[in-house]
């Protein structure tokens, strides 16, 4: 059965309107995409009772060896790779006489390039999601690696999401074999591929150069159009853009998007080493380029190390901070002066954070961290924290809010006990003039001031300069500086 009865328009592309295979029974339900070598439908196989996807050379291009020839190696090629990530192939048919056409599991979604297009997935979390399609993406390009196989032409558009999840690299028609690569001095295919991400030494037409580091780069290129909104090279021609791919100038990433809405620093770096000019420069492999962006996802990238000796001072309360730390191995403690005296906060081991509230708020340490011991701590610095902060802006709201409140109740609470202790330096004022105090002119009694503020400041711990200034507001008391004298005038009765 072919087509279901209806009559054909040989000039609708629209229409599977081909000669098909001998024996193959097969109803045609429209096309599912076309591209320069092939078109792509939706059919029903009557003998299996299932919808699969046919794809079938150009008319146009069945009698070119050359095109025949790649068309079936990509049939034969995904055919071979059993993974999860790539749409396994069904059935090949290769007759000049009729058509050359293969079968395949029909994909239902969208390819990663109609993700990124959709403005609900500008946010960080839209590009969290397309960094996780881009891991699984990771995962089937180092399968076929495995294999012997490059793809050579990996972009957003041959990158299918499916309706439920699935992940799927599609597009093996440039795939090389390791094996079947030609010699240096053998080489006159010329440059194949998709300019706009080509790696350099595709686009200068180097095929024996081929590598699992071409690949790479290609994976680069999905990264910096998930970070920038465009590919790594874009120009008015296909031959311009070619030059540009061949030359490997990458504009800087940071460039491309609002200073408002910086890009995370370490994506920028996995981006930029993996589509570094020299392949020496990039990942070495596609696992590795994969640990780093998962690392980046996890948020368990490696951070630098900082050792501490016993009683060496890591952070300095009332300083400005520009990073955390967390204790890797060693103890620390924390103190804080509360009202004028030094205070333990608490203890700490391996596993605890500190100094992040401060780094957050861009307000001062709340406190002395101190080693107790040998001490190594990882250093988190602001740029880190604020890429983490990136994962969703919900989140992101939430903490700083839980840090500013903590600052707010802590600042609270600080007030309050500093009072308390002006109150109690007003007090052993009064007692002093009660007990030592000399009688004065009328009702008043005075005492010796330097002598009193020296002793003051030596049991609040408070400054000398702010005990004046609050003694000096209390009601009937006056500082005499010129005289060195605190009088203390009681109110007369009327």
């Amino acid at each position: 059965m072919f087509g279901l009865g209806k009559k054909k328009n040989a000039d609708d592309p629209n229409q599977l309107n081909q000669p098909i295979p001998a024996g193959w029974r097969i109803a045609d339900l429209g096309l599912l995409g076309s591209g320069g070598m092939s078109r792509v439908y939706r059919v029903r196989d009557d003998e299996l009772e299932r919808e699969v996807a046919l794809k079938l050379l150009r008319p146009e291009l069945i009698k070119e060896d050359e095109a025949l020839d790649r068309f079936i190696e990509e049939a034969k090629i995904t055919a071979q790779l059993d993974h999860p990530n790539i749409p396994p192939v069904y059935a090949l048919a290769t007759d000049k006489k009729r058509s050359t056409c293969f079968t395949m599991k029909v994909l239902e979604g969208q390819s990663l390039q109609e993700l990124l297009m959709d403005p609900k997935n500008k946010s960080p979390e839209g590009r969290f999601k397309a960094l996780e399609v881009l891991v699984r993406v990771c995962d089937a390009v180092a399968f076929a690696h495995e294999r012997g196989i490059f793809h050579c032409d990996l972009k957003p558009h041959n990158v299918m999401v499916a309706e439920h999840g699935q992940i799927y690299v599609v597009d093996w028609g440039l795939a090389r074999r390791k094996a079947k690569l030609p010699a240096v001095n053998d080489d006159s295919e010329g440059a194949i591929g998709t300019p706009a991400y080509m790696a350099p030494e595709q686009a200068r037409g180097e095929n024996w150069a081929i590598d699992p580091r071409t690949d790479v780069y290609l994976l680069g290129g999905i990264l910096y159009r998930i970070l920038t909104g465009r590919p790594p090279f874009v120009a008015s021609t296909a031959e311009a853009t070619l030059e540009l791919a061949a030359k490997g100038d990458i504009v800087p990433p940071d460039t491309l998007v609002p200073k408002a809405t910086p890009l995370p620093r370490r994506l920028v770096h996995i981006a930029l080493k993996a589509l570094a000019r020299r392949p020496d420069d990039r990942y070495p492999d596609v696992a590795a380029f994969r640990a780093d962006l998962e690392d980046f996802i996890r948020g368990t990238a490696r951070l630098p190390e900082r050792t501490f000796q016993a009683g060496e001072v890591i952070i300095r309360e009332g300083e400005q901070g520009d990073c955390a730390y967390i204790i890797l191995d060693g103890h620390c403690q924390a103190n804080r002066v509360v009202a004028g005296k030094t205070e333990m906060l608490r203890l700490m081991g391996p596993g605890e954070m500190f100094g992040e509230a401060a780094v957050l708020t861009n307000s001062p340490r709340l406190a002395t961290v101190t080693a107790m011991m040998e001490t190594t701590v990882a250093v988190v610095d602001r740029i880190y924290l604020e890429e983490e902060m990136q994962r969703t802006s919900l989140m992101a709201l939430a903490i700083r809010t839980v840090a500013t409140s903590f600052l707010d109740l802590n600042g609270q609470t600080a007030a309050l006990l500093q009072e308390q202790t002006f109150a109690k330096a007003v007090d052993l004022c009064m007692r002093e003039l009660a007990l030592r105090g000399e009688v004065g002119p009328g009702p008043s009694r005075a005492v010796p001031w330097s002598p009193l503020l020296a002793k003051l400041a030596a049991k609040t711990r408070l400054e000398p300069a702010a005990l004046s200034e609050r003694v000096a507001r209390q009601a009937g008391f006056q500082i005499d500086t010129a005289k060195d004298l605190l009088t203390l005038t009681e109110p007369r009765e009327r």
